[in-house]
């Protein structure tokens, strides 16, 4: 073949998503050349088609490497360098795997110095090499009005984490996550949140909704997490959860259950609705609301037959789909999918998974869901037909809101760190007059003889306006459940401006591998930018950005 990959592709959705990315003219300049490593990380998104799963191996084209005759690009090259290079990025195992499937879009973009040969020219100038310290060379366009939008206030960092709950720290031992708030008849709050391991679902008391303590270590055996309740005429409480059938834990079906005081339990009879009555494989995160025009809807999640939920690699695809119902007892399933998510490994991560659902003051039914992403909301007149996804500037999972009498909204979510586990992360919504644009520049080598000189490159573009300082603060060791922990000597060290008035712009450069703990599907730069103004923020993963090119 001629060209370069994947620019001499014949596949039509690659070249309309590379034109759509590039233009036009630098589509067709880039087949006649390597792309630098900002180009390489810019068509990350193109090399992971949304039909992945019939996606044949591509042969290496590149006009100056060879190619194995199977596998996938650039995984298959003969060529030593790309070999070295892609193996010092992803690491044995990981490229290993990456030869027998399509790259994701943040796996195309950390591949892009592979990409570009060390003869090739750079991202900067008459092919100079970015070189963040010695003055920016991206314009930001700092002038461009700001419209007032939300940023989020940290109300509490992280409550009912392993210490709270007695627990040991780590991942799968430590705290709390999954959390479902209701309000009691005496304006108190309670919050029943999941546990890992053997402690099953546990139950926690508040007066403001801020601050919780431990009401009752445990109102659900094992197993029953992401819990949805409604009240009932009498009093009581009714409890929905997917989960799998005792002895038969890969039928996935939902269970209710019923209390008087919402802590002690009885299950009912039967199961309210089954995987077997969708059209897909596993279900799960039920979540119930009483329809404005009476009745009830079911929202669950789904992903393909042969799929477990939350796999290790994620899932290739997942819908939101949902059910209804006259009684809470018998439920009918919708005959389509409500949402469908046709990549669950792209840059959003499966952004319709674990949701929350209610009813704003406008009358809109308002979704909350994401997992491994931002946080994803969209909204509906009828609760079947939702708007196009706005991704948040926060990150969690399992959200849970609370609409506030001011019109503000409180936003629970699930947190932590690697090392400690989790904990639930509580956050208030707040206008703010100033906003963050980003420009990725992605892997780039700056010492083109050295192998390990490899940073990502991002540039922070503050604008709009502020009675205070922004602060662009840097967070490592962050994961699809985890927002990490401040580094204050990576910002020393990657940071061109740290603090300033808005409008003003920032490099970021971040190197590879210092700031990742590995954990599985770890990529190397596990950070999590938050810009902040002393009492609002908004926060970002740096892969995310990678792979969304800073939507």
């Amino acid at each position: 073949g001629e060209g370069f990959f994947p620019f001499n592709s014949t596949d039509p959705e690659i070249r309309e998503c590379l034109v759509e990315i590039f233009g036009q003219a630098l589509y067709t300049e880039l087949n006649t050349r390597p792309p630098s490593p900002s180009e390489g990380a810019a068509m990350g998104p193109c090399l992971a088609p949304s039909g992945m799963d019939s996606v044949e191996p591509v042969p290496d084209q590149a006009s100056d490497g060879g190619a194995s005759g199977e596998g996938f690009f650039p995984f298959n090259s003969t060529d030593p360098e790309i070999r070295e290079c892609l193996v010092e990025i992803f690491g044995q195992a990981l490229y290993a795997e990456l030869n027998t499937r399509p790259p994701s879009p943040s796996e195309g973009a950390a591949m892009g110095p592979c990409l570009a040969p060390s003869g090739a020219e750079g991202s900067g100038p008459d092919g100079s090499i970015y070189q963040p310290d010695s003055g920016s060379i991206v314009d930001c366009d700092l002038g461009t009005p700001s419209s007032p939008g939300l940023g989020w206030v940290i109300e509490n960092e992280g409550v009912l984490d392993y210490r709270g709950l007695g627990h040991s720290p780590g991942r799968n031992i430590g705290g709390a996550s999954d959390p479902r708030v209701v309000q009691l008849d005496d304006g108190r709050y309670r919050m029943y949140f999941a546990q890992p391991g053997e402690y099953g679902t546990g139950a926690a008391i508040s007066s403001d909704g801020i601050n919780w303590s431990v009401e009752d270590p445990k109102v659900l055996p094992v197993h029953f997490g992401q819990v949805s309740l409604l009240r009932l005429a009498n009093g009581s409480w009714r409890l929905f959860s997917a989960s799998g059938i005792p002895d038969q834990a890969e039928e996935r079906v939902v269970f209710s259950f019923i209390s008087d005081d919402g802590l002690s339990f009885v299950q009912e009879d039967g199961y309210r609705i089954t995987e077997q009555d969708f059209p897909y494989g596993d279900i799960g995160s039920a979540f119930v609301i009483r329809e404005p025009e009476g009745g009830y809807r079911m929202y669950l999640t789904a992903v393909p037959e042969g799929e477990t939920s939350g796999q290790p690699g994620g899932n290739t695809k997942a819908w939101l789909v949902s059910a209804t119902s006259t009684d809470m007892i018998t439920w009918s399933a919708d005959p389509s999918f409500v949402i469908e998510d046709p990549d669950g490994l792209d840059w959003t991560g499966v952004d319709v998974m674990h949701p929350w659902v209610g009813i704003n003051d406008a009358g809109l039914v308002e979704l909350y869901s994401g997992l491994g992403g931002p946080a994803t909301k969209r909204t509906s007149v009828d609760g079947r037909t939702f708007s196009d996804p706005e991704h948040l500037p926060f990150i969690g999972a399992d959200y849970h809101v609370e609409y506030l009498s001011n019109g503000e909204s409180r936003l629970y979510s699930s947190a932590g760190t690697m090392d400690a586990g989790g904990d639930i992360r509580i956050l208030r919504s707040t206008e703010v007059s100033w906003d963050v644009d980003f420009v990725v520049g992605g892997f780039q080598r700056m010492d083109a003889s050295d192998p390990d000189s490899l940073v990502f490159v991002l540039e922070v573009c503050v604008k709009g306006s502020s009675s205070r300082p922004l602060e662009i603060q840097l967070f490592t060791g962050a994961g699809p459940f985890a927002i990490g922990e401040r580094d204050h000597g990576l910002e020393m060290s990657a940071l061109s401006v740290r603090s300033d008035y808005p409008p003003f712009q920032s490099t970021v450069s971040i190197p590879e591998g210092e700031d990742s703990r590995w954990f599985s599907g770890g990529q190397g730069v596990e950070t999590l930018v938050r810009v902040s103004d002393g009492v609002a923020m908004k926060e970002w993963m740096v892969l995310t950005l990678a792979g969304g090119q800073a939507e």
